[in-house]
């Protein structure tokens, strides 16, 4: 039983090796980065492979991650409790700012979309159920992080920024400023952090009283902007998804 749990552990310490930025691995690297042997981690990759969680490239000898995930992550996505809670709410206020909005939930030092209602227009494609992002990308990471204690975020600074994007701002100063800005306003801003061509409003939301996520409105820089109108209906939005997951908490 000991060594089944093992090679379950081994699986998904592999699985967990891909990401956004590192969609490939071979069997070498993969070995290195996990501490293990290259002939253990081989018959692991080789294994899920066969069930279709990885797809190996005959030619590369590299892997990418497997058709049998999608349906996986696609079946989670739709019986995610916090999902069906948060849908009729973010409908609700698509209809009333005609754009779409999305909650977002923290996920370790990153956030993750968990659910969106679409507005017709040209964000459709931006909307991926499981998509993470940075914890100093986009007004709704603002809108997350601005409430952690002061060492966490301090240490997040201090463990540095992926300088392979233009995500969100990079210093000290300015997060700490727009942290401040965010928890006075109750609300956050961005126009271009996370897209070019998007601008995001976002409000906090809370599951009993620790900030676990927030709601967003989203839409291309000229369509959206922080007005009184649209800000009220984000603040009762998120008041109104906050009750709901309190009373399931």
């Amino acid at each position: 039983m000991a060594d089944e749990l093992l090679t379950v552990q081994r699986a998904l310490d592999v699985l967990s090796l891909f990401s956004a930025t590192e969609d490939t691995w071979g069997v070498s690297d993969a070995a290195r980065r996990l501490g293990l042997g290259t002939s253990q981690v081989h018959r692991v990759m080789a294994t899920l492979a066969g069930r279709g969680f990885l797809v190996a490239d005959k030619r590369t000898r590299m892997y990418r991650l497997g058709p049998a995930l999608i349906g996986l992550g696609h079946l989670a996505a739709e019986s995610d409790a916090n999902r069906q809670i948060a849908l009729p709410v973010l409908n609700r206020l698509s209809a009333l700012v005609g754009r779409s909005a999305v909650f977002n939930v923290r996920q370790g030092s990153r956030y993750v979309l968990a659910a969106a209602a679409d507005a017709p227009g040209d964000l459709r494609w931006e909307l991926t159920l499981g998509r993470s992002y940075p914890w100093y990308g986009g007004a709704a990471g603002h809108a997350i992080f601005a409430f952690r204690p002061q060492e966490e975020i301090d240490a997040l600074i201090a463990s540095g920024f992926d300088e392979s994007t233009e995500t969100g701002p990079h210093d000290a100063t300015t997060l700490h400023s727009l942290h401040a800005a965010v928890r006075e306003r109750g609300f956050a801003t961005s126009t271009g952090e996370v897209n070019p061509h998007v601008t995001s409003v976002a409000a906090p939301v809370r599951s009993g009283s620790e900030i676990t996520g927030c709601i967003a409105v989203l839409g291309v820089t000229h369509q959206v902007a922080a007005t009184p109108e649209l800000v009220g209906h984000l603040l009762t939005a998120a008041a109104e998804l906050s009750d709901a997951l309190s009373r399931t908490a």
